[in-house]
Parts: C-alpha cells; structure tokens; sequence
C-alpha cells in the first residue's frame, strides 16, 4: 500500500523535532559569538607582534639612519628616499633566519653578508627589520585552496614559507612628522601598518574587511595583494603601531670608500 502523505491539520499540531529546532536557535549565536572571540583573541596577538615590529624597525632606524654612506651604495644620511626593492636579498635574509637551528646559527649565516646590506637602501634595511618579526602572523595563503579554519588561523610550521612572499605585500612602513625623504631631528617616529588576514570562519566577515577597503591601503609596498584579494575572498584586519627612539649619531662625518 502506498503511504497516506498527512493531512495539513496533522503537520501543523506535528511537535516532533521542536527540542532539535530550539537548541539550533540557541546554539547557532553561540557558536558565532565563539567564532568572533577565537578572531579578536589572535588580532589582539597580532596587535602586540606589530607592536614589537615597530620597535623593531624604530631601532633600526635609529642607527640605519645615519650610518656610513659607503654600506648603502652612497646613499646619503638621513635619506627616506623609496629605492627599488630588492626583494631576492630581503627573501634570502629571511630564509636564513627562518632555517637557522639556533641564534648562532643565525648569526653565522648572515655574517657573509649583513643585514645592513640588504636591500641596499636604508628603507629597505628598516623594512628587514619589521619584516621578520611579523614572520609568524603570514598565513598559509591568500585565501587559496581549502575554506578558512581555526587551524589555519593558528598556523603551523608551513606559515614560514609563506611569510618569504606574504609580508612585504602586507607591511607598509611609514615616518610620520618627517617632510620629505629627508629625517631630520633628533628623534625619528616609525610608523607600522600591517594587514593582518582573518581566517576563522564567520568570524572574519563580520569583523574584517576587504583589501579596497582598508584605510592605508595605499601605503603597502605591492599592488599583488589586492589583485589577489580580489580573486581569493581574503579579509583583512589593518593594524597600526608607532615607535619613537632618539637617532644614535655621531659628530664626525664619514670618508668616501677608496680615499
């Protein structure tokens, strides 16, 4: 015999499935309010490591700024000039430190070349510098391949690798109250603005942005980002932080190389 579909009557009194239906309406804001806590908890993480960056970058330009010419291709002193970024040295820096087994390790590989060559610029040599602290913060990608987890956004070993490529796009570095491409003062104001990227699920809608839509996104180094953003659905959370630090000069001038 073929089964009586129920009357309309017998579907509207039907109590079946109503403790099912109560705890999705209870437990869904719940488990969304989780998702959010689990987002501002590792943006407040980040917060602090862009902090550190800013310090970071702060000392560097403290002595960077006025260091001898001759280690900077001529460069003059104080100079903010933008100079053309020479991402192969900057990557290859970051690549030792990221397979050094120990600090001595560390130190022994960068020897042959210093870090106060790299980039062959002092911007560049001040954006080392924030780079690599910000190392860890990179996700596994640009919001390519599987959804967005809570795992991803803890990361794991992997995030080093994608840090070599996430973080000069991600990392604006600037000097506010200096006019010009010229520090001048005794003190110097390093401005850090990282884009960090929200990967747990829910939670990065409702509390994140797209990349045309962040305030400074006019400051970061690369246009791939954005173009990327666009393709991936990546959401970003711009986060700001300053230094100051007196600039350690010295009164006497440097000697051209070679005279």
């Amino acid at each position: 015999m073929k089964a009586v579909p129920p009357a309309a009557t017998e579907l509207v009194e039907d109590r079946r499935g109503a403790v099912f239906l109560e705890f999705l309406i209870a437990f869904l804001p719940l488990w969304v309010f989780f998702l959010c806590v689990v987002q501002l908890a590792l943006i407040a993480r980040a917060s602090l490591m862009v902090k550190n960056a800013a310090d970071s970058a702060a000392r560097s330009a403290a002595v960077v700024l006025p260091d001898d010419p001759n280690e900077y291709a001529g460069e003059p002193e104080m100079s903010l000039a933008r100079q053309p970024f020479a991402e192969d040295d900057v990557f290859a820096a970051m690549h030792r430190l990221a397979s050094s087994d120990s600090d001595e390790s560390a130190l022994a590989s960068l020897s042959a070349k210093p870090l106060a060559n790299v980039g062959r610029s002092r911007l560049n040599t001040i954006r080392l510098a924030a780079y690599v602290p910000l190392a860890p913060l990179a996700p596994h990608g640009l919001g390519f391949g599987p959804r967005p987890s809570i795992r991803d956004a803890i990361g794991d070993e992997r995030v080093l690798l994608t840090a070599l490529h996430h973080q000069p796009f991600a990392l604006a570095v600037t000097f506010p109250g200096s006019v010009g491409d010229v520090a001048s003062g005794p003190e110097i104001t390093v401005r850090v603005t990282y884009a960090y990227q929200c990967t747990v699920p829910v939670a990065r809608r409702l509390l994140c942005r797209s990349f045309d839509e962040l305030e400074s996104r006019g400051d970061y180094e690369r246009a791939l980002l954005p173009i990327l953003s666009r393709f991936s659905g990546a959401r970003f959370y711009e986060l700001k932080r300053e230094a100051t630090l007196l600039i350690q000069d010295a009164p006497y001038g440097y000697r051209t190389r070679g005279s």
